[in-house]
């Protein structure tokens, strides 16, 4: 179990479990005034859609195509202060898109990014890091047909991903607005980038965080300070 502020997440089951990218995402994500839903694209344990439920008045919706997941996202959900906003289901992204004509004013995703890797003899391991059964093409052409006109789309990627998956949102007229880059300390390079998208192209704010320096830094500690328990 881990305790946050305002909620506590069980992720015992889950292929993606409570970490440092999901708390960064879930702090950090843009959600645009007068936000009525949100998507969490490959939900997990819902650590991001429980801290997006703290922090706006949305409804918000996770899908995961692990059934365990959903299953441990539903309790954890339950056992919050906003169940009644929150709910997840079981079900592939794209059969979801393909039926729904739903749009969302925010999409988030902490999405698996390894490609042609070698695997995990653990099944469960591969869906949270392999983009196997949802590529970057898969992400894209979602977003793309779920987002919203005035929408926000955000994720997080290691470097050479996040450079990649940022060419194959271009092509789709979704523009990088806003971009997080991450060190864990001083003394090494960035090792993830969160960014957030929209359709109109505007000029990309740019940041830097380190995590770690002595002991984690006041600018860390200021991003998540409203949910993590220090």
């Amino acid at each position: 179990m881990f305790h946050f502020k305002q909620f506590s997440i069980n992720h015992s089951q889950s292929t993606m479990k409570v970490g440092t990218d999901a708390v960064l995402l879930g702090a950090w994500m843009p959600v645009p005034d007068g936000c009525r839903n949100i998507l969490d694209m490959g939900c997990g344990c819902g650590v991001i859609s429980l801290m997006l439920a703290q922090r706006t008045n949305a409804q918000i919706l996770g899908i995961d195509i692990d059934e365990k997941s959903v299953i441990e996202a539903q309790k954890n959900a339950e056992n919050s202060p906003w169940k009644e906003r929150v709910v997840f289901i079981h079900e592939n992204m794209q059969h979801f898109a393909q039926k729904t004509t739903q749009k969302f004013d925010v999409i988030v995703s902490n999405p698996p990014f390894f490609e042609n890797s070698l695997k995990s003899p653990k099944k469960n391991n591969n869906l949270s890091k392999h983009n196997d059964s949802l590529t970057f093409d898969d992400i894209v052409v979602v977003v793309d047909k779920l987002l919203a006109e005035n929408g926000c789309f955000g994720v997080i990627f290691p470097p050479d991903a996040a450079e990649k998956f940022e060419k194959l949102a271009i092509l789709k007229s979704l523009y990088p607005t806003k971009k997080l880059f991450i060190s864990p300390i001083p003394s090494k390079k960035v090792n993830r980038i969160l960014t957030s998208f929209e359709r109109k192209l505007h000029i990309c704010e740019e940041n830097k965080l380190t995590i770690r320096d002595s002991g984690y830094t006041n600018e860390y500690y200021q991003l998540v300070c409203k949910y993590v328990i220090s």
